[in-house]
């Protein structure tokens, strides 16, 4: 297990204690910055009883880093964006759901989690909308891949636009355009490719050949080029398994097999016009 993850979780009571080790510790820090003195405490008494409260803070998000991982997990597999960057997302959540906690009502992993959720949600519209969609479809889109993951998992077949239409109260050939919306590359991995590893400077075929590799994945949809990256080990490492791209990319083994198909179909009659005299994919 990782690092930050060894924290246990905390009973309900040792989140009342710490709740109230952390409002000391900020009263502490406040008459430490004012001069402040309402109560008979020493400079050293204010100083560990604040050193505390940073303790406590600290200890209560570590604690409540698994929840945070969870949550950006399924966020992930309803939009699509990188988990990692979505537990980055939901770290910030937690911390200020900390900060807007009041033990009084209820546990914090109650409070945390919805408004941790209600985050990373607002980030995947916001970075949907920033790509290409205006913020309306980008809602949409997410709540159309949430349907995807969640009936993908318990049947273990991905529902198609008709049914999707029906459950969220849409026009098919809308829904269908959803379902079919792929992120653009970035302008980063269309110069650089998707993984692919870099050839021996000294082996100048080898720098033709990954050349045209490339400019041949660029031709591709974003999702079938990382597909193709990770099932023929593209990147360096060694090539994946459907399930293991599948689980790596957060979609289901049937949707991985039918991107690769569907790439391996768009590659062919690309890398038949391949001439490896040529800096160029297609000869001609």
């Amino acid at each position: 297990m990782e690092t930050r993850f060894r924290t246990p979780l905390m009973s309900a009571q040792e989140e009342y204690a710490g709740a109230r080790t952390i409002e000391a510790g900020v009263l502490a820090e406040h008459l430490l910055a004012t001069g402040e003195r309402p109560v008979p405490a020493t400079t050293a008494e204010l100083r560990a009883i604040a050193e505390a409260g940073v303790r406590a803070r600290r200890h209560f998000l570590l604690a409540n880093l698994r929840l945070v991982r969870r949550l950006a997990g399924v966020e992930a597999r309803r939009c699509g964006l990188p988990v990692d960057d979505l537990f980055q997302e939901g770290c910030v959540a937690l911390a200020v759901a900390l900060q807007r906690y009041d033990v009084e009502r209820g546990r914090f992993s109650t409070f945390a989690t919805m408004r941790i959720r209600q985050h990373l949600a607002e980030v995947c519209s916001l970075r949907f909308g920033a790509v290409t969609l205006p913020p309306g479809l980008a809602a949409q889109l997410r709540k159309v891949r949430g349907l995807q993951a969640e009936l993908g998992q318990e049947r273990g077949v991905v529902p198609g636009a008709a049914e999707l239409a029906v459950l969220i109260g849409q026009d098919v050939s809308a829904t269908r355009r959803l379902v079919d919306y792929r992120p653009p590359l970035a302008i980063d991995q269309l110069a650089e490719g998707p993984g692919l590893a870099e050839p021996s400077p000294e082996d100048l075929d080898a720098g033709i050949f990954a050349a045209q590799v490339r400019r041949l994945l660029a031709c591709l949809e974003p999702d079938q080029a990382r597909v193709i990256g990770l099932r023929h080990g593209l990147g360096g490492g060694e090539p994946l398994e459907c399930g293991d791209v599948a689980r790596r990319l957060g979609l289901s083994t049937s949707t991985v097999r039918r991107l690769e198909k569907r790439a391996l179909d768009a590659l062919r009659p690309l890398a038949a016009g391949l001439d490896p005299r040529r800096d160029q994919p297609m000869a001609g």
